[in-house]
């Protein structure tokens, strides 16, 4: 009777101790580093609860190849060229948030340009701006919103 009262209390001190573990954990969940270097490398896995999440991480993988994406995990965003202006990057934000047009490292605007469909993985919205970007930059000025750079910029 001793040892069962033994493992009933070692699992309940189990199960508290995992839950304390998840309200830490859920106080930095959405923390940028959570979102840009955590969270990315745990969709990558087959147990992630979210295929779509999973399967759009492993094609963003693909797509940019090692370095990029260890790049896009590190910063939290990803610098893409201009095909067609020198001197000009994209900075596209791993999360939510603007893209940022950088022209010879200055900060000259903001663009927000969104999917049409809500609930996209973020690496898919990554993508999509990379890929607007360099397949057709003229589309992809003319159908975002432009915001003059910041004050505090």
């Amino acid at each position: 009777m001793l040892y069962m009262a033994n493992i009933v209390a070692g699992s309940i001190i189990t199960v508290i101790l995992l839950m304390l573990l998840l309200k830490f954990v859920g106080l930095f969940a959405d923390t940028p580093f959570f979102r840009t270097r955590v969270w990315p490398q745990l969709r990558l896995h087959p147990w992630w609860p979210a295929p779509a999440e999973r399967t759009a991480e492993t094609l963003l993988r693909h797509l940019l190849g090692q370095e990029q994406y260890l790049t896009l995990c590190m910063n939290g965003y990803l610098d893409v060229p201009s095909p067609s202006i020198p001197g000009r990057i994209y900075r596209i934000p791993r999360g939510p948030g603007q893209v940022q047009v950088i022209e010879h490292n200055e900060l000259r605007e903001r663009l927000c340009v969104q999917p049409a469909s809500n609930g996209l993985p973020d690496a898919d919205v990554v993508l999509m701006h990379k890929l607007l970007i360099e397949s057709d930059e003229r589309a992809y000025l003319l159908t975002a919103n432009h915001f003059p750079r910041a004050i505090w910029y």
